[in-house]
């Protein structure tokens, strides 16, 4: 069992110290806004209206890899706002669905990094994408009153432990290109 000092520094430990941290959080904030206004673009020409890739959590892993979880956090939520103030959606249900979302994502994805090296970046971004889906649809039950919507969620799921898989196999590939870089 983990003292609850070993819990802490799984949230603040980062190979990257300082203003560095500070700089890299900033740079992955901006990559995670592009790569969500990105998708929100897609997402007008997506078969499914539901299905979202996932790319802005790339960013939101590596921050995770690279400096840490409070700075990974900050990069997730704001990126939750800013792509809503972008889109002109910020205080509409979307924002609820995705806030909901993001932040079961990050929990998820802090626990199965917390379970040591037994998980890469691939495990938490599939952890993640599956969390990020259960949240939306228990927030939509929550708005909505109705649980009809969890028909779906079965598919859902599936889709978003590929697109997880899909996610962290790009976001492994950055981590060690950004650790080496830094």
């Amino acid at each position: 069992m983990r003292s609850s000092a070993e819990y802490s520094s799984i949230l603040v430990e980062s190979p990257i110290a300082g203003s560095r941290r500070v700089a890299l959080a900033g740079m992955l904030l901006v990559c995670a806004v592009v790569l969500g206004l990105v998708e929100s673009y897609l997402l007008a020409w997506a078969p499914v209206p539901w299905l979202r890739l996932g790319l802005a959590n790339i960013a939101v892993l590596i921050a995770l890899s690279c400096v840490g979880a409070r700075y990974a956090f900050a990069v997730s939520m704001l990126r939750v706002m800013l792509v809503g103030v972008a889109t002109g959606t910020l205080f509409g249900p979307g924002t609820l669905l995705a806030v909901s979302g993001a932040t079961c994502a990050f929990g998820a994805m802090v626990i199965v990094r917390a379970a040591g090296p037994r998980f890469s970046v691939v495990g938490w971004s599939v952890a993640g994408a599956s969390a990020h889906v259960a949240g939306q649809f228990a927030a939509a039950a929550a708005v909505t009153g109705s649980i009809a919507l969890l028909s779906l969620a079965p598919l859902s799921i599936l889709a978003s432990v590929l697109l997880g898989l899909a996610t962290g196999l790009v976001a492994r590939s950055l981590v060690s290109r950004v650790s080496t870089a830094v």
